[in-house]
């Protein structure tokens, strides 16, 4: 009979496809994000990267409390259910692949205005004067450094420490994009936030390569991608982001470019659109090779 954790997993992935991303009244992570918002606005002035860590604490161990709980509902038909729900909102592949896809349609028509625009809220940078080939980078650097956030490490921890390690992942990561700022006026309060998403995304971005590596034999340059890797994986500000990232340029032999910041692959040309597609159908294989081999693990551990 099928372990109950690959049942979960299997119906996850299910919601994942066919529904994609839940309303937001009913969001988990919009949840967590309102709970994140609560703590921001009650931050005191002083013994600011105190109150960070009480707020990162306080935030994953209730999200624990409340994967331990759904845990114990049982391995019925409605703690399948539930607990695939809850799991779901840890990850997202059908939104990141369908995004790249609709910013790749509108790069093709010409429409670099909306195109500019859409990017805000899939990058974080400044995108008002991108080009398009810089626009076109902007996206697989985000589909590359998003596969490890929303895909490799939910999943991996969720294989490790079920429901409460995806959870917890997903808290974690919420926390960073909220207020891990480097800036004010969470510099402080998102210290604490910030360095514990680079300790929880510091394997997974590393096992990324070997993934990435698989995903190329069928959809680019395996070799290319393992080189590139291991030459520019150091060149971005992140510790993580860049593992993906060299990993996706040169498996597609592209040149990744965040101007002022870093290039990765930089013999490589310049990517266009047909480069985003390459990446979506890259990113999604290795999306079904981590769940490939998570549902192995399950099976015969």
């Amino acid at each position: 009979m099928m372990d109950f954790q690959i049942q979960v997993l299997l119906l996850a992935v299910l919601f994942d496809i066919i529904f994609g991303e839940m309303p937001s009244f009913f969001h988990p992570v919009v949840w967590m994000g309102k709970l994140i918002n609560l703590f921001a606005g009650a931050a005191p002035y002083q013994h600011r990267k105190v109150y960070g860590l009480f707020m990162v604490i306080f935030c994953t161990g209730i999200t624990v409390l409340l994967a331990r709980s759904l845990e114990l509902i049982g391995t019925g038909i409605i703690g399948l259910v539930i607990m695939a729900y809850f799991l779901k909102s840890s990850f997202s592949i059908r939104m990141l692949l369908v995004s790249a896809i609709r910013i790749q349609k509108d790069l093709e028509s010409g429409k670099i205005e909306k195109v500019r625009n859409d990017l805000r809220t899939f990058v974080g940078r400044d995108t008002s004067g991108l080009s398009a080939h810089q626009s076109a980078s902007a996206v697989i650097e985000s589909l590359a450094e998003s596969f490890v956030d929303s895909v490799l490490s939910p999943l991996f921890y969720f294989l490790i420490f079920g429901l409460p390690g995806a959870l917890a992942y997903r808290m974690i990561n919420t926390l960073d994009s909220m207020v891990g700022y480097k800036k004010e006026p969470f510099k402080e309060i998102g210290y604490v936030a910030a360095k514990l998403d680079d300790i929880v995304n510091f394997v997974p971005a590393r096992m990324s390569l070997a993934i990435i590596f698989i995903s190329s034999i069928f959809f680019g340059k395996p070799f290319d991608a393992l080189k590139t890797c291991i030459q520019d994986h150091n060149k971005t500000v992140s510790p993580n982001s860049g593992w993906p990232m060299a990993a996706v340029s040169g498996a597609l032999n592209v040149r990744l470019e965040k101007v002022g910041y870093h290039v990765l692959g930089d013999k490589y040309q310049h990517p266009g659109t047909v480069h985003i597609k390459n990446a979506v159908f890259l990113v999604g294989f290795s999306s079904l090779v981590v769940i490939g081999v998570i549902f192995l693990m399950e099976r015969f551990h």
